[in-house]
């Protein structure tokens, strides 16, 4: 039987399709389809063809290139493991250590910050103060010291035990004083984070005794740098850090803290309006590399 549908052939190929022993005898209707069907061959011919792939057989190689491609491959895998254990061991190593938080930081230095209260002849005010060494050694600030005119200053520390001190250190200047509390030992001293490069907008807390109330926590951040602060009488603070820690009268000698638990100053001043009243949320700090040389002075 004859088959004469026009897809019985590969319209792609080079050969005509073989002729059959009846082709002679076809009638004038087959002879007629025949011809339109060799006129869409000839077609079909004409058209371009598609340039197929070669096929070729896989090259063999030696052991010694198979090892070359296997190690490009386990390269390319240890790039892409070394990329993806890289960011896998940072973001674990950001998680196992985050920054710690104000309650955490608050508990590691409150045992390390202290109430000073000085009685003079103008009466009695209170002040704050931070351990910086296990024999008792004590930064603050001159202004609340000063008053006590050479005399005593009672030192309360975190669990309500207390010394008296005396003056050792003072720089008027830079309004710094360290004093010496009696008879004590194995204090805890605060992390001094001397050389530390402080940011506008990190997180801080200070540390003291505002309004007499000890072991007062605010938080905040670094609001500004490198302010100039005048506090009265010629006298002022130079390179203060801003902070907007709530900060009041009795904080003035407490530690302005970061939250790896790091002393980076000494609470000293507040903003005030011509009126006289203090502006909220503008508080100045000394910074700790100012104490340096009070800190690491000889005891006396």
């Amino acid at each position: 039987m004859r088959n004469d549908s026009p897809w019985s052939y590969d319209p792609w190929g080079t050969t005509e399709p073989a002729e059959t022993a009846d082709a002679a005898e076809a009638t004038p209707e087959e002879e007629a389809r025949g011809s339109l069907l060799h006129g869409l061959g000839e077609r079909f011919r004409r058209l371009p063809r598609p340039r197929l792939p070669e096929r070729t057989e896989p090259k063999k190689t030696t052991s010694g290139k198979k090892r070359g491609v296997t190690a490009v491959v386990l390269g390319a895998a240890l790039l892409s493991s070394g990329a993806t254990a890289g960011a896998t061991y940072g973001l674990v190593s950001q998680v196992s250590q985050p920054a710690a938080s104000p309650q955490a930081t608050a508990s590691a230095v409150q045992p390390s910050v202290v109430s000073l209260n000085i009685t003079s002849p103008q009466g009695k005010s209170t002040g704050s103060g931070v351990v910086v060494d296990e024999g008792g050694r004590i930064l603050t600030n001159h202004h609340v010291v000063e008053k006590a005119g050479g005399g005593p200053v009672t030192v309360t520390f975190n669990d309500g035990k207390k010394a008296q001190a005396r003056v050792v250190e003072q720089d008027p200047g830079r309004d710094l004083a360290v004093v010496q509390a009696e008879g004590v030992r194995d204090l805890q001293p605060a992390k001094l984070a001397y050389g530390s490069e402080l940011e506008v907008g990190q997180q801080v807390i200070a540390v003291g005794s505002p309004l007499g109330l000890p072991g007062t926590v605010t938080s905040g951040i670094v609001s500004a740098m490198h302010r100039s602060v005048p506090t009265g009488k010629g006298a002022g603070l130079g390179d203060a850090i801003q902070t907007d820690a709530a900060i009041n009268p009795g904080n003035s000698g407490g530690p302005l803290v970061n939250m790896d638990g790091e002393v980076i100053g000494i609470n000293t001043a507040v903003a005030s309006g011509k009126n006289g009243s203090e502006a909220a949320g503008l508080g100045f700090t000394v910074p700790i590399d100012q104490a340096r040389p009070l800190v690491d002075g000889p005891v006396r």
